[in-house]
C-alpha cells in the first residue's frame, strides 16, 4: 500500500496533536470544594448510573434551580446536568446517592458539582480521580497516542513521534535516514 506525502503528513499531524479525553470510572473520587451554600463531602463513582457522596452537607439550598452537573474540564459552567433531581433542601447525611438519570454516565465527565442553572452559580465541585494514585492531581487523562513506558527526561514525546514517523514512512515505502 502506498501513502502519498499528504496522507503521511496528515496522519503524523493527528498523532502530534493529542486529543485529551477525560473520563471517570467506578471507584474514582474527589472532595467537594465549598464555593457557596456550605457544600461539602467526598464524591465517589459508585456505578455507571450513580455517584455516592459521603459526609454530605449543604447548609443553604435556597437557590432556585440547583442540580448536579458534570463537566469534562474543571469549568463546571461548560458542563451539563447529570441528575434530574432538583435540590431544594439543606441537608447533612452520612451518605447521599445521586442517580445519573439525565442521559450521562461517569464516562462523560471528570468533574462533578452542584450548579444553580438560573443564576449560573457553582456551589462547589470535585475533580474525580482514581483512588490510591497518591499524586493529588486531576482525573486520569489519556491522550491520542500512548506515552512510552520509559523515557529519558524531556525526550519521551520527541522519541514517540520520531518512532511513529519512522513506522509510517516505512509503510509508505519512504527511505529512512539512519539518524532516526
Amino acid at each position: 500500500m502506498f501513502f502519498s506525502t499528504m496522507q503521511t503528513l496528515s496522519f503524523l499531524s493527528a498523532l502530534a496533536l493529542p486529543a485529551v479525553i477525560s473520563a471517570s470510572s467506578v471507584g474514582d473520587s474527589g472532595t467537594l470544594s465549598s464555593l457557596d451554600g456550605g457544600l461539602g463531602g467526598v464524591v465517589t463513582v459508585a456505578s455507571d448510573s450513580s455517584l455516592k457522596i459521603t459526609q454530605y452537607k449543604l447548609a443553604d439550598a435556597s437557590a432556585p434551580e440547583l442540580y448536579w452537573w458534570g463537566s469534562t474540564s474543571s469549568d463546571l459552567s461548560a458542563g451539563f446536568r447529570i441528575s434530574n433531581t432538583h435540590i431544594t433542601e439543606a441537608a447533612t447525611s452520612d451518605t447521599l446517592t445521586i442517580n445519573l438519570d439525565a442521559g450521562h454516565s461517569p464516562a462523560d465527565f471528570s468533574t462533578v458539582g452542584l450548579w444553580c442553572e438560573k443564576f449560573k452559580t457553582n456551589f462547589g465541585e470535585a475533580q474525580l480521580k482514581a483512588t490510591g494514585t497518591g499524586t493529588g492531581g486531576d482525573s486520569q487523562t489519556t491522550t491520542g497516542a500512548a506515552a512510552p513506558a520509559r523515557t529519558t527526561t524531556g525526550s519521551g514525546s520527541a522519541n514517540s513521534i520520531g518512532i511513529m514517523f519512522a513506522i509510517v514512512a516505512m509503510a509508505a515505502g519512504v527511505a529512512i535516514p539512519a539518524l532516526l
